[in-house]
């Protein structure tokens, strides 16, 4: 993967803000980045890394943008889902403009989008938690495309903008058989429970066999 990226050189010196009450700084998620967000929400999911070692990184890099209110995360997404859950006495935010040009932006998605692939294959998973069909479609909507097209140069020599099952199975440590194994247990979970609700869900039945059928909002709430 590429070398350590220069945010200064890039988007300019932070402004640097010693915060004493996380809770009570406004910052969410910037809605261009929330694809990527959810991408680690889920990969969060099946981790096993004792996340106190973020300790050792008490800055957070958020970004001011004059559209929005509050502070905005763009990237280094993990350390917001974890201070957001261990709320740190103190810590340092370094607040950049977020900018304004397509180009800017773009630069800004492909690092964020580096950052959680790195992130990814840097710590373990438990496949048992893990829903890999997830992860990689989530992978494929919303990381930068040359990112992974990046990747699958470097392991695969394979000009491909998506990512495989081979290729996730790899960065997570595992086998495309061991993915492709906990796929099927997630389909078979959710099959059964879709066959115990058409024997005892009569909406459900009617949804499968009657063609003519119109859910509305009251037949939700008696299901």
């Amino acid at each position: 993967m590429e070398t350590a990226f220069d945010f200064n050189e890039k988007f300019g010196t932070p402004k640097k803000l010693l915060c004493k009450n996380f809770n009570k700084i406004q910052i969410s998620i910037h809605p261009d980045f929330s694809g990527i967000y959810l991408c680690y929400q889920e990969a969060f999911k099946s981790l096993k890394a004792d996340l106190s070692i973020l300790t050792s990184y008490p800055d957070i890099r958020v970004w001011k943008d004059p559209n929005r209110s509050g502070y905005t995360i763009a990237n280094g997404c993990q350390w917001h889902l974890y201070w957001s859950k261990n709320t740190p006495k103190n810590i340092n935010l370094l607040i950049h403009f977020f900018p304004q040009d397509e180009e800017k932006i773009e630069l800004l998605k492909k690092e964020a989008s580096l950052e959680f692939m790195k992130f990814l294959s840097s710590y373990h998973h438990d496949l048992d938690r893990m829903n890999p069909k997830k992860m990689q479609s989530l992978i494929n909507t919303y990381i930068s495309s040359e990112v992974i097209l990046a990747l699958n140069k470097e392991n695969s020599f394979k000009p491909h903008c998506t990512i495989s099952l081979d290729l996730l199975a790899k960065m997570l440590s595992y086998t495309r058989n061991q993915l492709n194994y906990r796929n099927k247990i997630i389909n078979l979970k959710r099959q059964s429970v879709l066959d115990q609700l058409q024997q005892t869900s009569e909406v459900v039945q009617q949804l499968l066999n009657n063609v003519d059928f119109v859910l509305t909002p009251d037949q939700l709430w008696k299901a």
